[in-house]
């Protein structure tokens, strides 16, 4: 009883972290998108936007694992 508590737990968080991941790429992919968009942005705010990019792309790529690591436990769990 007790390791289908952590099994339910661990796959709301390996939804939970895919949906961040999404997220965080769906809104770098927009700000990326403005950073081609000619006279979207300064020349001096452009580096700025990029650095946040990078950021968000780190972010979505933390997350990403994250869930791989939940999801490999789910299934680790199943099999058992």
């Amino acid at each position: 009883m007790l390791n289908q508590g952590k099994t339910k737990e661990w796959r709301a968080k390996a939804s939970d972290y895919k949906a961040y991941s999404l997220v965080l790429f769906a809104v770098s992919t927009f700000l990326y998108l403005g950073t081609i968009i000619p006279q979207a942005l300064t020349a001096e705010k452009k580096p700025l936007v990029l650095f946040m990019i990078g950021i968000l792309l780190g972010g979505a790529i933390y997350f990403a694992r994250q869930a791989a690591v939940y999801a490999r436990k789910v299934e680790e769990e199943n099999s058992l």
